[in-house]
């Protein structure tokens, strides 16, 4: 049976923008929280759903979140990032993510839930770190191979909506292979999916039609894009709020902003230090994209720490706001936020240091892990 029952006294429930419910195409969210994908390594070696990552959106859909988001499910077995990543290129995936589905609707008092959907690319950028090389390069990839990509993304959404997600998404950032097709600074190609904006961004609007055609037009689709690659070379802000523009005249029903394709760490750190009280990393790219995709909703991701400063982005144009890493070291932090009488900010201090594991082994947070300083002690 759900326990609804708040741990906080005298909840005061919808105190504030953030808490109040949103329409997102079909779908009506309980408050503006979405919990962006997030790397779980807690699948089996198969791709498949297990009782521990189970036991992680369970905690997740309880802590009061209005949307979650897995961590990014593999299109295809060549495509997987890391080993244990969540899969979603096979029927015999279909068992475990309906289990999961159940689980966060049961749970969730009223939570949606999506799957992102992605395929690593070349393995030269990205959060993976190196964890898994499956030998793709955007120089040798066939038309063959790059059309049986874009189906099997297609073939992906049908099982997401088929388990009985909420809807579906994709990832088109940090460096992974859509990511990679987009940025001048790594897609080398001077065929039609390389070259000009419009050829690089071939393969996103390619994939987001295989997608749309196989779930309907009903069917929420989320997308992640970095608002800039902070890369040398690189696209910025102008060229991805244009690209949010033409996904959002095609159709998709969310633009998640992020930003970066390699070295996250040193990125993160200096994001961090640049944006300061402000704490969204990718705020100064918000206003460009808001005026691209029109009314189409726009949720940010990265940084953001305390209601304060998620209510200022709603403010500055906003719809959702993402949390990532605080969700790691707090899944109830949502519920804590909205329901606290004084609610502080997140216990996050963004140290980086789950992102130093999460390629290679099941994401935690080791900052206020009391067992990880007898580990270290040993």
């Amino acid at each position: 049976m759900r326990n609804t029952k708040s741990e906080f006294p005298n909840p005061k429930q919808y105190r504030s923008r953030v808490g109040r419910g949103y329409q997102l195409g079909s779908l009506w969210l309980k408050n503006r929280f979405l919990r962006s994908a997030t790397m779980e390594y807690l699948a089996d070696i198969e791709g498949r759903v297990t009782d521990d990552l189970l036991k992680l959106y369970y905690d997740l859909a309880r802590g009061g979140t209005g949307l979650i988001v897995t961590g990014c499910a593999a299109v295809e077995e060549n495509g997987r990032a890391w080993a244990h990543q969540l899969g979603v290129w096979d029927d015999r995936h279909l068992e475990g993510l309906r289990r999961l589905a159940n689980l966060i609707r049961i749970h969730g008092d009223g939570c949606k839930s999506a799957v992102q959907l992605a395929h690593q690319g070349s393995n030269k950028t990205g959060y993976s770190y190196g964890a898994e090389d499956q030998g793709i390069t955007l120089e040798t990839l066939t038309e063959k191979d790059i059309r049986k990509t874009i189906r099997k993304f297609g073939e992906a959404a049908a099982r997401v909506q088929a388990a009985g997600f909420d809807a579906v998404a994709v990832h088109g950032a940090h460096g992974y292979l859509l990511s990679e097709f987009l940025s001048p600074a790594t897609n080398p190609r001077r065929d039609r999916w390389g070259g000009s904006l419009g050829n690089r961004m071939r393969l996103t609007l390619e994939v987001y039609g295989a997608i749309r055609g196989r779930v309907g037009v009903d069917f929420p689709i989320l997308w992640k894009l970095n608002s800039a690659d902070y890369l040398e070379n690189g696209a910025g802000p102008e060229e991805y709020a244009w690209v949010a523009g033409e996904l959002a005249r095609a159709g998709v029903n969310l633009i998640e902003m992020s930003g970066g394709l390699k070295d996250q760490l040193r990125l993160r750190a200096q994001l961090k230090q640049e944006a300061g009280p402000r704490e969204a990393y990718f705020f100064p790219a918000l206003a460009p994209f808001r005026q691209a995709v029109g009314k189409t909703p726009l949720a940010i991701t990265g940084g953001i720490r305390s209601l304060s400063a998620a209510e200022r982005l709603l403010e500055a144009g906003a719809d959702l706001i993402g949390l990532s890493r605080p969700l790691i070291c707090e899944p109830n932090l949502p519920q804590r936020l909205l329901s606290a009488p004084r609610p502080r900010r997140a216990r996050c201090t963004s140290c980086n240091l789950c992102l130093l594991r999460i390629a290679r082994q099941p994401v935690k947070c080791l900052a206020f892990d009391p067992f990880q300083k007898i580990l270290t002690a040993l």
